[in-house]
């Protein structure tokens, strides 16, 4: 059985304002792919990678935009972090890539990046999870446009890569994408990849601005109101969106939250659960799903979940399933 790779709907950041600005009605393009009108102001709502390059394809031909996926990128950047967002402060852009790198290994199952420095060029590289037939080229184009808005808002509107290549042609005029990314855009390439010069990864984050505040307020602010019944429900959806990037401590989901750690403490207690409690049972749901239905390494998924090493990540799933970590996933693909 095939992986149903999906991807959370905050990847269509900025729709609801692109959408109408080219003449089209966004409800009536949710509704061609079956996602629910208010899907916009739900940015977890996770979303099938076919549905998303379907409304993304869909969008492209009927809007008569054939560079869709640059376009809605444009409007994104930061945004992409959901709530991490809010916990990039005091970092340089070295460590605030690594930070991005695990959380999109987690919360994006459609594919995963590879971020590294190589003698003097900082290299950002995507790789796809799924496979043919789905026509994904305007997500490929969202995604790789969305990472430059994003390395943009990290480390200042002055950033331009050296070289921009794709394994894919291109959707739209090769123009457009030459202006969007500001250098020479290469395609039928191996990889898809972002080249930067290594001298930004020491530079500071920027700190996001008034609207892009608002944004991650009212982003965790929806989060939390679909739990707003059970406290321990509100800070598992959090350390679930701040595992991968290795920011789900007390004091971090505390900040989140606007309230005391030793307060939110109080509340899980009178739960009947504890924030190590729910740690684990968010890395354990998380490494099941990875498990079973992507190819990521043991040891990357061990690095990613915050275990200090493989052997600590093996002792922790041993315990809970009796098995390791390769032992399940062996008897779980050998059942499916």
């Amino acid at each position: 059985m095939r992986p149903n790779y999906e991807i959370r709907s905050g990847a269509l950041a900025g729709f609801n304002q692109l959408v109408p600005h080219l003449g089209g009605d966004p409800s009536t393009l949710l509704a061609r792919v079956g996602l629910p009108e208010d899907c916009m102001r739900r940015p977890d709502l996770l979303v099938p990678i076919a549905t998303l390059c379907r409304l993304l394809n869909i969008c492209a031909e009927e809007l008569q935009c054939r560079d869709f996926g640059v376009r809605l990128a444009s409007m994104q950047g930061m945004r992409m972090l959901g709530a991490v967002g809010q916990l990039l402060d005091n970092l340089d852009i070295e460590t605030a890539l690594a930070v991005t790198q695990r959380y999109m290994a987690l919360h994006n199952q459609a594919e995963h990046w590879r971020m590294r420095i190589e003698g003097d060029q900082l290299i950002a590289e995507r790789h796809d999870h799924f496979e043919a037939p789905i026509d994904a080229r305007q997500y490929r184009e969202l995604s790789m446009a969305a990472c430059y808005r994003l390395m943009q808002d990290l480390a200042g509107k002055d950033v331009r890569p050296r070289m921009v290549t794709f394994r894919q042609e291109p959707a739209a005029d090769p123009q457009r994408h030459r202006d969007f990314f500001h250098t020479e855009v290469l395609f039928g390439q191996e990889s898809d990849r972002l080249v930067f010069d290594a001298d930004i990864a020491r530079r500071p984050v920027c700190p996001p601005g008034d609207s892009l505040l608002r944004y991650f307020q009212e982003f965790t602010r929806q989060l939390l109101a679909e739990h707003q019944d059970s406290v321990a429900a509100q800070v598992e959806t959090l350390i679930l969106q701040t595992l991968g990037a290795q920011r789900h401590s007390l004091a971090q989901v505390a900040r989140l939250m606007g309230v005391p750690a030793r307060t939110l403490q109080r509340r899980l207690s009178a739960e009947g659960t504890s924030f190590k409690q729910l740690v684990q049972d968010a890395r354990m749901q998380t490494a099941r799903w990875h498990l079973r239905s992507s190819s990521i390494d043991i040891n990357l998924l061990s690095a990613t979940l915050g275990y200090t090493d493989i052997s600590a990540f093996s002792k922790a799933f041993r315990a809970i399933h009796g098995k390791s970590p390769l032992q399940w996933r062996k008897q779980q693909r050998e059942a499916g």
